[in-house]
């Protein structure tokens, strides 16, 4: 493509968003384009083969000499549930780390590399080489995206604060290195026969004594991101913005102060909302789990407790989704099979402990905005549900019961959203809005 080509897309940036459960990628191919136009989830689910065309597990696997990602790893999982082995499931750890280099010196357990080979540094190198090879064949086939973006600038959304732009510089050498290790490997990386972890060690070891240029540009706070998502997509942007995001692994509450009388806008955090909490959706996995385990009773030698344990443990995600679409799930281990009605895990005792808790959280978070709010006369602050928590029914119950404004992106207010995404829209509002956030916190 010719240098003009180049420039015209010199303001491109590609964001990936490492969810605990699902990854996603969007692009913004000029933030100064119409929205409908310059901003676009990328089909990476679709590339990975994945049950959702824009969401794909975030999954490695080890098995019999060969490393797999995303849906083949999963499905390599739940077949290896009887040799005691366990998927590396999310690289959100390793990035919220209050010390991320000891976090990626780590070892794989046994259970997950049982040949001792990778640390969690190779792990995540790998996988974002992994997210690059899907991203570059969903940009190759996608109408209307040109090729060349494929090598536009590179964010990731992090669940910790890091004010300002810039690339830590751990996270640069990580995504140099990345780059090196999908320019090598390249479409091994969506092969369901997966790549030998001999080719996956060796194109570790060149990429670390040769990296490549992963073009990073900076991380994005996760509610940031989703903060400017909602106010992008609505037709009535409020001063106040709460997000509470719903992940896998934590749930981020965080507000936000919008000011449209900057160029560009600014966006600046009302600190004392801040608030990072386990009740997220691994605790409600946690809860439905031991559910099913006492409900399902029984003598089990400790080899079949285990078994058990690991089989609930990759189904409970899928388990979870359908009891709260259909009112119950049933889950089969043996001849047995185990239902479980919602009203089963509503009467709960440790779930409706769980629910008080969450309730206290938000309100705790949402009276310090309000007062913010009430001070500066504004009268009105915009809850953001974000994240795979947000559809959960009694998520938008326990916004509901405060009486606060608009609830999400699915809202009314939101008429640019496309409704093939409406959605997965809570799920891909991180990864959207780290590709266009121009509205950097106030200094």
């Amino acid at each position: 493509m010719d240098d003009g080509e180049s420039t015209r897309y010199e303001r491109a940036r590609i964001c990936i968003d490492f969810g605990t459960a699902l990854s996603k990628a969007s692009i913004c191919l000029d933030p100064l384009m119409p929205l409908e136009v310059g901003v676009k989830p990328l089909p990476i689910g679709a590339v990975a083969r994945a049950e959702h065309p824009l969401l794909t597990p975030s999954v490695l696997y080890v098995d019999q000499g060969r490393m797999y990602f995303g849906p083949a790893a999963l499905d390599h999982a739940r077949r290896g549930v009887d040799s005691a082995r366990d998927p590396l499931l999310s690289f959100k750890t390793v990035l919220g780390a209050t010390d991320p280099q000891a976090a990626l010196a780590q070892k794989l357990r046994p259970s997950m590399d049982p040949t001792g080979t990778f640390k969690a540094r190779d792990a995540l190198v790998l996988y974002l080489a992994y997210l690059d090879q899907l991203i570059r064949e969903a940009i190759d086939l996608a109408p209307n995206i040109p090729n060349i973006v494929a090598n536009a600038r590179r964010r990731y959304t992090s669940p910790v604060w890091r004010p300002g732009s810039g690339a830590d510089k751990t996270f640069e050498a990580i995504f140099n290195e990345a780059a090196a290790v999908s320019e090598r490997l390249g479409k091994l990386f969506i092969a369901p026969e997966g790549i030998s972890i001999a080719q996956c060690k060796d194109a570790l070891d060149r990429a670390a004594a040769q990296p490549g240029n992963g073009r990073l540009e900076t991380g994005i706070f996760e509610p940031h991101a989703a903060a400017a998502t909602a106010l992008a997509f609505t037709n009535a942007p409020t001063r106040y913005v709460m997000v509470f995001d719903m992940g896998a692994g934590t749930v981020d509450i965080a507000a936000f102060e919008f000011d449209e009388s900057t160029e560009p806008p600014a966006l600046s955090e009302v600190k004392e909302a801040r608030q990072c909490s386990a009740l997220a959706g691994d605790e409600i996995d946690r809860i439905l789990a031991e559910l099913y385990m006492r409900k399902r009773g029984g003598e089990k030698s400790r080899d079949d407790e285990l078994k058990l344990k690991r089989t609930i443990i990759l189904a409970i995600r899928d388990l979870k989704r359908e009891l709260f679409t259909t009112g119950k799930c049933s889950l089969k281990t043996g001849w047995m099979a185990t239902t479980i009605r919602a009203n089963d895990l509503m009467e709960d005792p440790n779930f409706r402990t769980y629910l008080t808790a969450l309730r206290e959280t938000v309100a705790a978070s949402l009276q310090r905005v309000l007062a913010r709010a009430e001070a500066t006369n504004a009268d009105v602050v915009d809850v953001v549900l974000a994240g795979g928590g947000s559809r959960l029914p009694f998520m938008v119950d326990l916004v509901v019961q405060l009486r606060v404004g608009p609830l999400s992106p699915a809202n009314p207010l939101y008429s640019s959203v496309d409704a093939s995404l409406r959605d997965a829209f809570p799920q891909i509002a991180m990864s959207i809005g780290g590709a266009l956030v121009e509205m950097m916190p106030a200094q």
